[in-house]
């Protein structure tokens, strides 16, 4: 079972790392990614061969640094727009990187030079505690990524979320927690690397749809015309128009576009209720006269409200055409929609589509 188990774990991790390579549009994610496969690859590798590799063991776990330093900064760069990575957060995975290869060379020193045990003896106790304290911290920070704007979340975005924290608080508690309570005294070191393989195995597989899902393929594909087809339709320029205007853009700019549509079209912000161009520029990093620039030259919007209030009333169409939905009063629409009242929202549903909600509804019940 225990050798089963790892070479499942190596031929997932690495297969999953050889598949980072043909991403087209690699993103900052898709090489994290792969540093974190190749880290879980070479963990794997040193379990099967143990003391067998002799004093190379060491030399191949110094390998092992992207692991849950190297998360942490998956995560960031997968629920994170704009700049999800800076300098500060390199600098803390990079620290902790080090402090395990460190651990990995005074080993290492000492198969050659046993008199060094009492020298290294403080610095590998200091090094373990460091290593403890900061790991501690990392993975309660990758959690908070997931919980992190959470609240705000609607519809895919929440159940990415949700996936997320099942698996990465699932394994942190099975192995963490529940295992170190439950597991026999006797050969519990065995059976907590089985656990522990079984949930990097886990975290790996869901990661890398999480992955797929949020950056390699549409998150709201559906075959009939959705409430998305429809906002695309009226706010983003036919092909022909959008292959000349970006010709015309900038790398930057049309990299800002991409962010924006993801934020609005696939996680759906539009649906947060009081959203503020201030608010987007922020997830952005960016000034909000280059959102407000883009916004008219390509999404062909007057201006920030008008142009997130089309996309609300789309979606409430979506939900008053919706039978399964019938018996939701207007006013929860309107909320479901992003509006903070039913004032505003039914005064801007008969703006835009020249009935209020309600006669919306009527009207689309009546041709069904």
């Amino acid at each position: 079972m225990y050798q089963t188990i790892h070479i499942v774990l190596l031929i997932v991790s690495f297969g999953l790392l050889c598949s980072q390579l043909f991403v087209r549009q690699k993103k900052l994610v898709h090489l994290l990614f792969a540093a974190f496969c190749g880290s879980m690859a070479i963990t794997a590798i040193k379990r099967l061969g143990g003391d067998g590799f002799g004093f190379y063991q060491y030399l191949l776990a110094m390998g092992v640094c992207m692991t849950c330093n190297g998360y942490w900064l998956v995560a960031r760069a997968l629920f994170r727009q704009g700049r999800a990575i800076l300098l500060r957060h390199i600098l803390v995975a990079a620290a902790i990187g080090l402090l395990l290869v460190s651990l990995q060379a005074m080993q290492l020193v000492q198969q050659f030079w046993p008199e060094s045990q009492t020298l290294l003896a403080s610095a590998r106790v200091v090094c373990k505690e460091l290593l403890i304290l900061l790991s501690s911290a990392i993975l309660m920070l990758t959690l908070w990524e997931g919980c992190r704007g959470y609240s705000q979340a609607r519809g895919a975005e929440r159940r990415h979320r949700q996936v997320f924290l099942a698996t990465y608080g699932g394994a942190i508690a099975i192995c963490g927690v529940i295992a170190k309570i439950w597991l026999p005294a006797e050969g519990a070191a065995l059976q907590h690397d089985v656990l522990s393989a079984v949930a990097a195995l886990t975290i790996l597989l869901v990661t890398q749809w999480l992955i797929y899902s949020r950056f390699n393929k549409p998150l709201f594909a559906q075959p009939q015309r959705t409430a998305d087809a429809a906002i695309k339709t009226q706010v983003e320029p036919e092909p022909a128009q959008t292959a000349s205007l970006a010709a015309a853009l900038t790398q930057a700019d049309n990299q800002l576009c991409d962010n924006i549509r993801q934020l609005l079209f696939q996680q759906q912000l539009f649906l947060q209720a009081n959203l503020r161009l201030t608010d987007l520029a922020k997830l952005l990093d960016v000034p909000e006269y280059r959102i407000s620039r883009l916004l008219r030259s390509q999404f062909h919007a007057s201006n920030f409200n008008q142009f997130i209030n089309t996309l609300r009333i789309e979606h409430a169409k979506t939900l008053l055409s919706d039978p399964a939905k019938g018996h939701w009063p207007v006013v929860v629409v309107g909320l479901e929609s992003g509006f903070a009242s039913v004032g505003p929202f039914t005064r801007s549903f008969k703006t835009l589509v020249g009935y209020t909600p309600h006669e919306f509804r009527q009207t689309v019940q009546w041709r069904e």
